[in-house]
């Protein structure tokens, strides 16, 4: 069964949460930080799903802000690729497209894996910190707490690239991670996706405590590569997230 379509009120209750994440460049200060990430959040999470409509009008009263925050905000999200404007017609939330996953997912295995390699290096002390983010992260999936669970997986995956020495490149792999995020959400119904993903969590984390970085890397390429395996079962349940061929 389609989800129901979202509604712009749904987006109102996130805009305090915004507060604090990083900046935007073409942001206008700290209220245009809050909606920049009140929507970039709304399509993550998949509140605004693939292929929905959405105007500046709309969202400025929604929100109550002024038009120029809300167009500073469309225009950086349709650089990252989750808004698409389309002449004539209006702005849309981004569809899912295969080669621009794929594309994400050689980026992320390209400097996911060789961290994981070099986390297996680091202190032991600081590597034993993944299993309690871990823990963290199954207690919440178990309790069916997505957005824990999806919390605590930027988490896992930030703290690898710190172990590994390299903090700053998260900066390139959030760009890339950004398009797997819409399909953790709507795999976790599809095919139960948060637990396949504690799963190879674990196989990470004990590849690295163990210190053995083939092991690690191994497992961190079977893990970054699962979400091709996941697209199939969206795109029976739901073409109309994906463009056309």
């Amino acid at each position: 069964m389609a989800r129901a379509r979202p509604h712009i009120p749904e987006i109102a209750s996130t805009a305090a949460a915004a507060r604090g994440r990083a900046a935007v460049p073409q942001a206008r200060g700290a209220m245009g930080r809050d909606v920049y990430d009140t929507l970039r959040s709304a399509i993550l999470d998949c509140t605004f799903l693939p292929g929905m409509a959405l105007s500046e009008q709309a969202v400025s009263v929604e929100l109550q802000v002024s038009r120029a925050p809300v167009r500073d905000a469309f225009r950086q999200l349709a650089v990252e690729g989750l808004l698409e404007a389309v002449p004539q017609r209006g702005t849309f939330v981004a569809r899912l497209n295969r080669e621009k996953i794929a594309d994400a997912i050689f980026v992320r295995e390209a400097i996911e894996c060789r961290a994981a390699e070099l986390a297996a290096g680091a202190d032991p002390a600081e590597r034993r910190q993944l299993a309690e983010i871990i823990a963290r992260q199954a207690r919440a999936s178990a309790r069916k707490d997505y957005a824990t669970h999806l919390s605590t997986d930027e988490e896992f995956h930030h703290r690898i690239l710190v172990l590994a020495g390299h903090p700053h490149a998260w900066t390139a792999l959030r760009l890339a991670r950004t398009g797997m995020n819409r399909i953790r959400h709507l795999a976790i119904p599809a095919v139960g996706s948060h637990k396949i993903a504690v799963d190879h969590h674990r196989l990470i984390v004990d590849a690295i405590a163990a210190g053995d970085a083939p092991a690690a890397s191994a497992a961190m390429r079977v893990h970054i590569h699962s979400p091709m395996e996941f697209l199939d079962a969206i795109l029976l349940r739901h073409p109309e997230y994906f463009e056309a061929a």
